[in-house]
């Protein structure tokens, strides 16, 4: 990823692509069923017990990545253990340090659709082939395309929260996804706007596929931390390497009565671009929530922030449609607010059609961290117990089956 940036690219893809609208009637990604209940079956759990050594999941990460045949990714004590799709050990690499292969901190990891393992951390990224194999180290500070978001785009490459990397997924060795914002609460009452960004690398062009004002409710890796009151960015990779995003702010238009969230997707290999759009009943945010929004200790540099936070709600007056989204080759799940607290809606739509194909209900409490291949995932520590992963079923009648 040590590449030649040049400004006069940026744009290129952009400009290249041939847009193809898909536009539905409002209502026609509706379906009216009632909603699906129990559709998540426990299959297996496994790393506490019956294994190597080893493979016992001491402070496993929440997030698991799952790729095409099924293998299960956890990074654990500075390690990436596999398991195959029935829970057995497959393998194990990796390590505490700063060489290659080795890690000393942990910010997420995430399979491509083509098999590619990009491992997070504070300082860099490390890319490992379909075969597990080490390929690169990609450091912040060193390499042309981080220098350039940090010079030209004002990424601060923070931890956590705002002004920071938030996802990197490797399409290859030398094909990047990369989505952030620039937003700290050092420059947040400097003048200027802050943003909401998704790019896509390839070897020395570097393109701006999305471009949002920041409402400082970024989405991390598609509903970690989820939307927000006012709503966020979202993206998904698709089959084939599509990308898929949308801004529930932004990309929202209003009528009278009702509203539409237009999703994007956009193939950079083939230079197409397509849309859909889901139609729905907008929301209103009360005016309680709003005044809650104002710590009564707020510190002299965060005024601005808040002060903007409640500007925009009064401003966008509506929720926006969902609180989070995960995908599933091309299924999108949409998760819903909670109108008591206790359970929460979830509606699956084919990005292919842009329509719904099944609603379904799930406790609050209960969100997995992954799907992948009709399968759900989930990083837990029972009562009592050690670390294990669950692995759910998921009833083919989510998909539409």
């Amino acid at each position: 990823m040590y590449m030649k940036l040049s400004k006069v690219v940026i744009i290129l893809l952009c400009a290249l692509c041939t847009v193809v609208l898909v536009h539905y009637p409002a209502g026609a990604q509706q379906i009216s069923q009632k909603p699906l209940e129990n559709v998540f079956t426990l299959e297996l759990s496994f790393g506490d017990k019956d294994v190597p050594s080893e493979y016992l999941l001491a402070n496993p990460q929440l997030s698991a990545a799952v790729n095409n045949a099924g293998d299960i990714y956890i990074f654990d004590e500075y390690k990436v253990k596999v398991f195959d799709k029935n829970g057995k050990p497959k393998a194990i690499f990796g390590g505490r340090g700063e060489g290659p292969g080795e890690f000393m901190s942990f910010m997420g990891l995430r399979i491509s659709p083509t098999g590619f393992l990009t491992i997070t951390e504070l300082q860099s990224c490390s890319i490992f082939s379909p075969a597990n194999k080490f390929i690169v180290k990609n450091r912040y500070s060193s390499s042309a395309v981080f220098n350039t978001l940090k010079n030209e785009y004002k990424f601060s490459y923070r931890p956590v929260g705002l002004g920071s990397i938030s996802d990197i997924v490797a399409l290859s060795d030398k094909v990047f996804i990369i989505a952030g914002n620039n937003v700290t609460l050092d420059n947040y009452n400097e003048a200027g706007e802050y943003y909401d960004y998704l790019f896509y690398a390839d070897k020395d062009i570097v393109t701006v596929i999305a471009k949002y004002r920041n409402v400082n409710t970024f989405m991390w890796e598609q509903g970690r931390m989820g939307i927000g009151l006012v709503g966020g960015f979202c993206f998904a990779v698709l089959p084939d390497s599509r990308i898929l995003y949308t801004h529930t702010c932004h990309d929202v238009k209003y009528t009278s009565n009702t509203a539409q969230l237009t999703f994007h997707i956009i193939s950079p290999e083939k230079n197409m671009k397509s849309e859909f759009v889901i139609t729905y009943k907008p929301e209103a945010i009360p005016e309680s929530v709003i005044e809650s929004q104002t710590p009564s200790k707020i510190r002299e540099e965060q005024k601005k922030m808040y002060n903007d936070i409640v500007n925009m709600l009064k401003q966008k007056k509506y929720r926006p449609l969902f609180l989070n989204m995960k995908s599933d080759s091309v299924f999108l799940f949409l998760r819903y607010r909670s109108s008591d607290n206790k359970m929460s809606l979830i509606k699956v739509i084919d990005a292919e059609t842009g329509k719904e194909v099944s609603n379904f209900i799930q406790p609050s409490d209960f969100y997995l961290d992954t799907i992948k291949n009709g399968y759900g995932y989930l990083s837990t520590t029972p009562k009592d117990g050690y670390p294990i992963v669950e692995k759910y079923r998921i009833d083919p009648r989510v998909y539409g089956k």
